[in-house]
């Protein structure tokens, strides 16, 4: 097992589709004022009122809690009593919440000694059952430890850029190479942004989806072009792909016009970029703390210095024109900024503050894991080597293809292969790739300073003849806690420590774009609490966010490893629906960041044939014990495929999916009656 993986399990189940949903990337969840409790239910004659829990720890997929009841006949006062129980956390759909279900009362005391009686009609009650409760509800008041923790990630100073006007990054892996386009221009093919060279020697790039920017050098500045590209250019670049079949067309994007024109900040090394809207406008945060109310990062002023972040790491210097920066441990950060609101940026600021609840609910989603089943005779390994396989040397005997379109690593005779969250072997590069049921334990001693370090935390959960189930934890995703908050990436720069070949053959090609390593810095992500992951910051309300992709991105997917290097890039493009990396788990409810070089978009679909009720069964069996998160999985196949069903599980109110005060209690149909869990 993964040392960071932990054991928090989801079992998905169902027909499995592509998730493109917009992600909110770090907005809060909110619980409705409204409160579902108490909660009550009869059986033999008697009456039993449930209260809402209070939570008293997290001891690795369990919660404990303590819930006050009432029990009564109707003749004269009813009993009262306190039930201690413990449940299963797995992820729910709805973004920021978890499930609760497995329950397992493990002490009641009632004031008229009907203790046995009581615990063993609650236990009949609650069978099956399933809570929906806000994580950061949970984990309020809680200790968490820091054995979540990973250690031997780096953390560099990336070049922090600070300019005092709207601007968009666009970061080059290197420096530029250049490919044919049309009519004499070329393109930057090292980059997922769109950056284009005129035969002139001018520099286009484009935001919002029509707006152009050139600058005579690269260095900039940008502004609003004069005249665009040649209409043959345009037709090179490409169109915006159309959504996914089912997700609806992308919504009519509000008036731009009023927007400041961003210039364009080219950056060939690991960058951070701080825009103002003019000079910082600074206006207090909390007390000793103030903030720049116009900054497009978390911009932050205290104790005479200036502070922000980049992928979730603190930065602090005396002079925000000149620098330098430095890099300080998040324990180290002042005190008060544990005080900080929780409203807009400042929100997922608070998660890199440690001890704040934010932080907290990042430690725990942190060990929640997506399971997914993949059925044998359907999953295609789809690799494919830039010319002959060339391999580095790790220890343990193990090595990497550094020219592989996906992670694949050497052990002996034997190529494994994780390719979207599925392990695959082959005896040769050239296959023939099958699903596989085991790894070698050499695989989960790879160190973060490896570029294939992010497919460790994918591991082998179940198998079957026929299937085999596969977990993978936010690391996947390049999310790691580290000192108690987490940050995105392993701060390793692997581009400019192994160098992928740029193919001077393939960069005329129009899909083209130059292979990368998973990169930390450059894509200005922010943490997103409905997903436990980094997401594409959040536009709050005066810049573009970002400057706009090759459309061959969405299709395709930018050729390098890990989590995307630039999938927060592709925020900006302009499609509403959000276009996502690759098909991922499709209940991460955040952007599918995988692995890419793909092949169609819905090659998920196509090939990954999905087996609901053996994943929401077997899925975790190597991750819990006897009713651990596999009895989840087994209740939800029970309870959730019900025909027809009510939502009334055993008594208790059902809220047909609805939510209380935080909390839903969901029985057979109420997410649509009868339907598979998703």
């Amino acid at each position: 097992m993964h040392p960071a993986a932990s054991v928090l399990v989801i079992a998905l189940s169902g027909t499995l589709s592509m998730s493109f949903v917009q992600p909110a990337a770090a907005a809060q969840p909110q619980a409705p004022a409204a409160s579902a409790w108490p909660q009550k239910a009869t059986a033999g004659g008697m009456t039993y009122t449930l209260n809402a829990p209070a939570y008293t720890g997290i001891s690795g997929n369990t919660v404990s809690m303590r819930s006050a009841v009432q029990v009564g006949s109707g003749k004269g006062n009813p009993v009262d009593g306190t039930l201690e129980l413990t449940a299963v956390i797995s992820q729910a759909t709805d973004p920021g919440f978890v499930e609760l279900g497995n329950f397992q009362i493990t002490g009641c005391k009632m004031a008229d000694g009907s203790d046995d009686a009581t615990k063993a009609a609650v236990a009949g009650l609650l069978e099956g059952m399933a809570l929906e409760a806000m994580l950061t509800t949970i984990v309020q008041g809680i200790a968490i430890d820091s054995s979540r923790d990973v250690t031997g990630l780096a953390n560099p100073v990336p070049a922090i850029r600070v300019v005092e006007r709207p601007a968009v990054l666009v970061s080059v892996n290197g420096q530029p190479a250049l490919g044919d386009c049309a009519a004499g221009w070329q393109r930057v093919v090292n980059t997922p942004s769109i950056l284009l060279k005129s035969p002139d020697g001018s520099w286009y790039s484009r935001v919002g989806g029509t707006t152009w920017l050139s600058a005579a050098d690269i260095g900039g500045p940008f502004a609003k072009a004069s005249n665009p590209p040649p209409q043959e250019v345009i037709d090179v670049v490409g169109s915006t792909p159309p959504p996914p079949a089912g997700m609806p067309a992308p919504a009519v994007s509000a008036d731009t016009s009023m927007r400041a024109i961003p210039d364009v900040i080219v950056a060939t090394v690991p960058t951070v970029l701080v825009s103002t809207n003019g000079a910082p406008q600074m206006g207090p945060a909390c007390d000793g703390v103030e903030r720049a109310t116009n900054s497009s990062v978390p911009l932050l002023r205290s104790g005479g210095k200036w502070w922000t972040l980049g992928s979730g790491r603190w930065y602090s210097t005396a002079d925000l024109a000149n620098g330098p920066w430095s890099y300080v441990a998040a324990a180290d950060v002042p005190a008060s900024f544990a005080q900080l609101p929780a409203e807009g940026q400042l929100a997922a600021a608070r998660a890199s503050v440690p001890g704040t609840l934010e932080a907290h609910s990042a430690a725990v989603a942190s060990s929640i894991v997506r399971a997914v089943t993949v059925k044998r005779g359907e999953a295609n390994c789809s690799v494919t080597f830039r010319g002959d396989p060339a391999f580095v040397a790790l220890d343990g005997g193990l090595s990497y293809a550094s020219n592989a379109t996906q992670p694949v690593i050497k052990s002996g005779d034997t190529l494994y292969c994780c390719d979207n969250g599925a392990w695959f072997s082959a005896p040769t590069p050239a296959g023939p790739w099958q699903v596989c049921d085991s790894l070698p334990g050499a695989i989960y001693s790879i160190p973060p300073s490896s570029p294939v370090y992010a497919c460790t935390y994918v591991e082998v959960m179940a198998s079957s003849p026929d299937s085999v189930t596969f977990g993978c934890t936010p690391g996947y995703m390049g999310t790691y806690m580290q000192g108690g908050t987490p940050v995105y990436g392993t701060g390793y720069d692997y581009n400019a420590a192994n160098p992928q070949p740029v193919d001077p053959v393939q960069v005329n090609v129009a899909s083209y774009v130059a292979p990368s390593y998973p990169s930390t810095y450059g894509n200005q992500s922010e943490y997103s609490y409905g997903s436990g992951t980094y997401a594409p910051q959040q536009d709050y309300g005066w810049g573009y966010g970002y400057a706009d992709m090759y459309p061959s991105i969405y299709g395709s997917g930018y050729g390098g490893w890990g989590w995307s290097p630039y999938w927060g890039s592709a925020f900006g493009y302009g499609c509403g629906w959000g276009c996502g990396y690759g098909w991922g788990y499709g209940g991460w409810n955040n952007w599918n960041r995988g692995w890419h070089d793909r092949g169609a978009a819905n090659r998920f679909l196509n090939n990954r044939g999905f087996d609901g009720d053996r994943a929401a069964s077997n899925a975790s069996n190597r991750w819990s014990n006897a009713r651990g998160a596999g009895g989840v999985g087994e209740r939800a196949a029970q309870n959730f495929h019900r025909p027809g069903g009510s939502g009334s599980m055993s008594g208790f109110r059902p809220s047909e999916g609805s939510r209380y005060g935080g909390y839903s209690h969901r029985g057979g149909g109420s997410r649509g009656g009868g339907g598979g869990r998703r």
